[in-house]
């Protein structure tokens, strides 16, 4: 048993969580290569990758070395394991290492140096050798380095801190304070936040305000002894986090505060985490292993398609309707509305570079059709930086419908656009169910990424036929000449009594979508009331799933409606249907008849 196997049964590791899992997924084993293991790794613990994918460095908490992994790639398998190399030796348990190779400089933390409570080191990348940049930091863990200022963040596990650290000077600042056995450490790029793992007592990610010092939010709770993170990409919206026991690796959706499980089965262990991006490779360090993922074979926790305008495509049911009422809150709510109009269809950027891809193509098929790949072409605002505006920039696919991704999403910038993530813009046309996917490719244009058939689809119900209204006549004294009722003729003056009026209306949609219709009566100077009014809402599933399709010719309201004094009026029916275009309702219909009417108790009006 080496000493950081011993180290392991003090409590913060012992202790076991129940897992929350907001997006599930089943864990099981997931597909890796080791490229390197024991003798060469004893307790593996901080990983971080050559940006050029040319080698990968770790630190070695039995033997207190910093090794690194070269030949990587081409590949290393376990039959075939890669060179590894001493880099720097004699640490005192080393936890974490940072890289500025420009400088040909890594960075090690240290748990418990002689006579401190651990240390942050400067190592010589070329010669090994190692000069202390400061100490007493609190058995400090990851690191994060910020090359541009010449210094480096570090999270204290029993300081419960993130330091601020000048590597010229080795002056620390402590940044935050009170966090409960923090271990990894992510940084945004502004410099604004911090995503801090926390061991106990409610295993979590944290987010730090860096400039007020605060603590913003707990993002997700109840992991399993969530150790060091990595970001999963430029664009800075997602975390990998490694959980020890059992080991796998977690996704962390930061908008939406949710996690998920992306491999599981992993090495006893598992600690660090690094993503190199140029060659689409998750490393992570085990207790006598160091693994690389193919970061393309790991499933998306989030949908490929990300809405149509402002509908979450979570909430457009699998026969393209959409439903927002069940999201609490949510400022744009619609309830069984088919669409219309031009549709704004948001994709999945973030991931698709993620997964290294670079081109897409959009496939469609109608009502169970052919297949179909979209041709569209439109403009979108894009920031320009010389003159300070958003303007619109021309997007166009090639002539195999082969769209590019645009380079801000790659270099990690999607707020460029405005708004960002635009995949398509589709003019809808003939009534139907139209279902949508996505082909990814990388970046040669030809060689398929995969994504995941269960989230790469959306179905959208499209209706973009008028609705049927009329004011189809107006009866006085009962609703109709069978009941006893005087038909009154548009434009006809009216003196006999009696005083009551029954307007008849037609508001019917024959698809069944229809959303709402009123009655009003107007008169005067600025003078109205309104007679009776209707929706959807009153008649959910009315006349099947999705349906309710209105009224033909009937009295509203059924009682009749008597008028408060002699005067011209018009009595004016709307009706809408619920067609959208993801922003608003696009369908309405509206018709009027006049009267006058001189029959009132009340001769004056206002």
């Amino acid at each position: 048993m080496n000493q950081y196997t011993r180290r392991r049964s003090v409590p913060w590791l012992r202790a076991a969580v129940a897992l929350t899992i907001l997006f599930a997924v089943s864990q099981t084993a997931h597909a890796f290569t080791t490229i390197a293991a024991g003798p060469n790794v004893n307790a593996g613990i901080g990983i971080a990758a050559d940006p050029t994918g040319s080698a990968v460095y770790f630190t070695d908490w039995s033997s207190g070395k910093l090794k690194r992994i070269v030949n990587n790639p081409p590949g290393c398998t376990s039959a075939t394991p890669c060179p590894v190399q001493d880099v720097a030796t004699g640490f005192s348990h080393p936890q974490d290492v940072a890289l500025d190779l420009a400088h040909n400089a890594a960075y090690v933390t240290t748990r418990d140096d002689p006579g401190t409570s651990g240390a942050l080191w400067r190592v010589d990348t070329t010669t090994g050798a190692k000069s202390l940049i400061t100490f007493n930091l609190g058995a400090p863990h990851q690191i994060v380095l910020d090359v541009a200022t010449d210094s480096a963040y570090v999270v204290g596990f029993t300081s419960g801190r993130i330091w601020h650290i000048d590597l010229g000077t080795g002056s620390k600042t402590t940044l935050m304070s009170g966090l409960i056995s923090p271990v990894g450490l992510a940084i945004t790029n502004d410099r604004a936040r911090a995503y801090v793992t926390e061991q106990a007592p409610s295993a979590r990610v944290a987010e730090i305000d860096l400039a007020t010092h605060t603590r913003i939010r707990n993002v997700v709770t109840g992991l399993s002894q969530p150790f060091y993170v990595s970001w999963t990409d430029a664009a800075q919206v997602a975390l990998y986090v490694v959980e020890r026991s059992p080991a796998d690796l977690r996704r962390v959706d930061l908008p939406t505060a949710t996690s998920a499980i992306a491999a599981g089965g992993l090495p006893a262990n598992a600690s660090g985490v690094a993503v190199a991006s140029v060659f689409g490779a998750v490393y992570i360090t085990a207790n006598t292993s160091v693994i690389r993922i193919d970061q393309t074979a790991l499933p998306m926790t989030e949908p490929v398609f990300l809405g149509i305008g402002n509908v979450p495509s979570t909430a457009i049911d699998s026969d393209g309707y959409a439903d927002t009422t069940s999201i609490a809150g949510y400022f744009y709510q619609v309830k069984d509305a088919p669409f219309g109009g031009t549709l704004n269809i948001f994709g999945n950027f973030t991931n698709f570079t993620g997964l290294t891809g670079r081109y897409y193509r959009v496939h469609m098929t109608k009502d169970g059709g052919p297949d179909q790949v979209l041709m569209q072409a439109w403009s979108w605002p894009r920031w320009n930086p010389a003159t300070g505006f958003y303007e619109a920039a021309p997007i166009a696919p090639d002539a195999t419908g082969r769209y590019e991704i645009p380079s801000e999403y790659v270099a990690g910038h999607p707020e460029r656009w405005y708004p960002p993530f635009i995949m398509m813009r589709w003019p809808s046309g003939t009534n139907g169910t139209y279902t949508f996917s996505v082909e990814l490719l990388a970046a040669d244009g030809t060689t398929a990424v995969a994504l995941p058939p269960a989230k790469n689809q959306i179905t959208v119900k499209i209706d973009n036929d008028p609705i049927d209204v009329d004011l189809v006549s107006i009866f006085k004294g009962a609703a109709s000449a069978a009941a006893g009722g005087t038909l009154v003729n548009a434009c006809d003056i009216v003196s006999a009594p009696p005083n009551l009026y029954f307007p008849r209306v037609t508001a019917h949609d024959p698809d069944g979508h229809l959303l709402s219709y009123s009655i009003t009566a107007y008169w005067g100077h600025n003078q109205s009331e309104s007679l009776f009014s209707d929706s959807y809402s009153a008649h959910v599933n009315a006349e099947g799933l999705h349906l309710w399709s209105g009224v033909t010719n009937q009295p509203r309201p059924v009682a009749g409606w008597a008028a408060h004094c002699n005067c011209a009026h018009t009595f004016f029916v709307d009706a809408w249907k619920r067609t959208i275009d993801g922003y608003s309702y696009l369908i309405h219909g509206s018709a009027h008849q006049s009267i006058t009417i001189n029959n009132t108790l009340n001769p004056s009006c206002p």
